[in-house]
This record gives structure tokens, sequence and C-alpha cells, in this order.
């Protein structure tokens, strides 16, 4: 790649994609102001096919004197946009002339550029900036020592220029701006060295408008104090490293790196609460990986440069009722996340190339994790509910019949035997369609059982 001239002023423009036009408007206007001495980088878009991608970018802001930003919509993820503004300078510098940032005067500049300079989109902002840059080159970069690049450029052209660049600008009402309804997670793996087959544990979080908000991050009580947070914050803070919910989150994460389709996730996280009691129930879906641009040809998909986790949450009666009732709402859980799901369909599966075993396991693994947490398939627990049905009324019989099954089931997921998996799965849906029926009639029972006398 040529060096340009030393009396060329070389500007990179960074832009999302869809805002292309913008950044052509940009361009061709300052190449009429500079009269042959300013060439801009439009990124995105001046790099040869088969070029070394990452490489020519890096160079191309080693050349350049100014970097310009078109901001357009804060509610776009612009993560990649300031990287590029993050290899072209120092964030921690206090006092930067070398990056100017064109924004929507609706919604303001991006807060990690906040200490730079700033040019809302509007005819006289603009007009003075080119003026600026035309007549007082030096103030506008501090990496420019060859005075004015055309110091008696005619008003009309600057008005012309500026009139031409905001008309261009895409405009966003306050009515237009993006209200997020849910809970989600942004992070960045820009900085993650290697993609593996899970989620990063040091991905950035990434916080603001449009991405991680501190209402959010209440469920992890990480809203208030140390910032800086990575993946790994957020998981230790709910107990999240080993959790079905993480495990089943990740296996997603790499089927969706391959392309390929995955079940639901099914297990729930309970977010972080003072004394954890009367936790807020939350399921974690994988929503959206973005991609950097393919820069080789023998590539067919870019690197991933940010993930987002939204966080959908439940109404779980978890805390209602008695154990009775928990004992019905698991055997329904057991019925829809695991018999309905997968019986009959181990075989097509497997054919299509789904790990149905794992997602057997996982789903398995989701509603003992709920059990768990109330010791409801403990031998105490269900003598205390059931009384003398437990042994009379063959509970505790089924209930090794169970075990057993578990057992055969288990063994045939992990020697991907898919035959004997439908066979014991079968085998556990009726016994599970008999624990369900018994189970509802004994919560039956207890609620039309007269209260015990006050007297």
């Amino acid at each position: 790649m040529e060096r340009p001239a030393e009396d060329t002023f070389c500007i990179f423009i960074s832009h999302k994609h869809d805002d292309h036009a913008l950044a052509m408007a940009v361009r061709d206007a300052l190449h009429r102001l500079g009269r042959g001495h300013i060439e801009c980088f439009v990124s995105g878009v001046d790099i040869a096919a088969g070029a070394d991608w990452n490489r020519q970018i890096k160079s191309r802001l080693a050349q350049s004197h100014l970097l310009i930003l078109l901001f357009t919509s804060p509610s776009e993820n612009w993560d990649w946009c300031l990287y590029e503004a993050g290899l072209f300078t120092r964030f921690d510098v206090d006092d930067v002339s070398a990056i100017v940032c064109l924004f929507n005067p609706e919604t303001g500049s991006p807060r990690p550029l906040a200490n730079l300079q700033g040019v809302a989109a509007q005819t006289a902002s603009v007009e003075k900036f080119l003026g600026e840059l035309c007549r007082e080159t030096w103030c506008i970069s501090d990496d420019w020592r060859r005075g004015a690049l055309a110091a008696d450029v005619d008003d009309g052209l600057v008005a012309s220029a500026a009139s031409e660049i905001v008309a261009a600008f895409p405009r966003a009402s306050f009515a237009e701006r993006s209200h997020y309804a849910c809970h989600r997670v942004v992070l960045d793996l820009t900085a993650v060295d290697e993609i593996g087959e899970i989620i990063p544990e040091s991905a950035r979080v990434v916080e603001g408008d449009g991405a991680t908000s501190g209402f959010t991050l209440s469920l992890f009580n990480r809203a208030d104090g140390r910032r800086a947070l990575c993946w790994r914050d957020l998981l230790d803070a709910v107990d999240g490293v080993d959790a079905a919910w993480r495990h089943q989150l990740d296996r997603r994460f790499a089927a969706a790196l391959n392309e390929e389709l995955f079940t639901p996730i099914s297990a729930t996280l309970r977010a972080w609460n003072q004394g954890r009691r009367h936790q807020r129930v939350f399921k974690p879906v994988l929503y959206r990986i973005v991609r950097a641009p393919v820069a080789d040809e023998r590539e067919t998909r870019g690197r991933p440069t940010e993930v987002t986790i939204v966080f959908d949450p439940l109404l779980e009666p978890t805390a209602l009722g008695s154990s009775a009732f928990n004992l019905v709402r698991l055997n329904a859980r057991f019925k829809v996340e695991v018999f309905d799901e997968f019986v009959g369909t181990v075989h097509g599966r497997a054919a299509d190339g789904i790990d149905v075993f794992a997602d057997i396991r996982e789903a398995l693994g989701a509603v003992y994790e709920d059990a768990d947490r109330f010791g409801l398939f403990e031998d105490r627990e269900l003598r205390r509910v059931y009384g003398d049905a437990f042994e009379t009324g063959d509970v505790a019989a089924k209930g090794r019949a169970w075990e057993d099954g578990l057992d055969r089931l288990d063994a045939a997921l992990g020697s991907r035997d898919a035959d004997t998996a439908e066979i014991e799965l079968a085998r556990l849906q009726e016994l599970n369609r008999h624990f369900s029926i018994l189970s509802t009639r004994r919560y039956l029972d207890l609620l039309h059982a007269p209260e015990p006398s006050r007297a």
C-alpha cells in the first residue's frame, strides 16, 4: 500500500454498514473542499477483495490525521466503530483533537467519546467544523504540522458541503427511539483471543443505551460499584458458573456459531436478591451473535464480535402451596419438557445431526435442579406428602422403578444408543403419568381436608 503524499490530509471515516450513503456523502463533500489535499478512507468500503482486512484497517488508521465517526443512532451497536477509534487514539487522554464524532443532535454522542470533539449534525455546527478543518487544520488534528489546508476556501463552498452532509444524515425522532422491554446482557467479544465452545468468561459487559442497563445489572447485584464487568463477574454473582442454565446456554452458543438449530433452553436463572429469598426467576435466551465482516475470501463466516443474551421473566410458583403442589408442578415439567419433547423423536433428531442425547440430559437436569432446591424427591419429603400411601399405594415401588429406569436411560445416553433411549423414555413417561395422577389426587385431598379445630 502506497503512503499518501506529505501534503495530503488523511481522514478515516468510521461508520456502520447501514450508513454507507452518509459515509459516501461525507467523503465527497470533504474531497471537494480539500482540492486534492484531502484523502478519505471509508471503513468497510475501500478495502480490495482478498486483502487482509484487519491489517488494512490498522494501516489506514496509522496513516490518518483525523478520524470521523458517524454516530447515527444510540440504539444500534457501535462496538466495532469504537474499537476503530480505540486503535486510533487512547481514550484515557483528556484532550484529544484527532477524533470528531458527527452525531444526531436528538440523541447525542456515545458516552465513550464524551471527552472528544463532537459535532451535531446541524448546518451551523457542521459548517463551523468544515471551516476550521480548512482554515485552522492544526486545531482539528493534533497530528498535522503543515498549516491550513485551504485558507482561502470560499464560504459558499463550505456552506454547500455542510448542507449536503446534514441532508444525508438519517433522522430519528424521539418517537422512534428504541425501548427494550426485556432484560438483556450484551457481551463484547472483540478483545477475546480465541472463541471456543462456550461464551468466553472474559467477554466484556457492554453497558449503556441499547446494551446492558443498570436495571438488568441489578439482577446480578452489579448495578452499583465497580464497573468494567465481564461475563464471569455476572456468573459468580448468581452462582451460575456450574448451573444448568449456563451449560445449556453455552451449548446453544456453540451450535449458533455453527449455524445449527437447537432446542429452547429449559433451565432457569434465579436472579440475585438480598438474603436469597423470593428470588426472581428468569429463563436465558441466546438472542443474537454479531460477526465481523469476512476478511478473507476463503472464510465463510466472520469472527464473532458480540453476543446478546435475553433474560425472560417467568412466573414460577415455587414458593406457593405445599410440597404436594410442587410435586404436581414437577411432574408436569417432566411431561412437557422431557417426555412430550423427546419420546418418539430420538432417532429422527440424531439422524438430523442434533445432539439429542445431550438435550435429554439437559432437560432432565433442569427439572431435577428445581426439585433439589426443595428436596422434593427425598425419601423423607415423599413420606411426609403421601403418608401411609407411600408404601400401600406403591409409590415407593414405582419410585425404585423410576430410579432404575433413569440409570438405564443415562447409560443409553452416554453410549448414544437411540433404541434403548426411546424404550426407557417411554417407560419413564408411563411412570410419570402414574406419579402425576397420585400427586394430583394427594394435593386435592389436602385442599378439601377440613381445617384443624382452633378450639
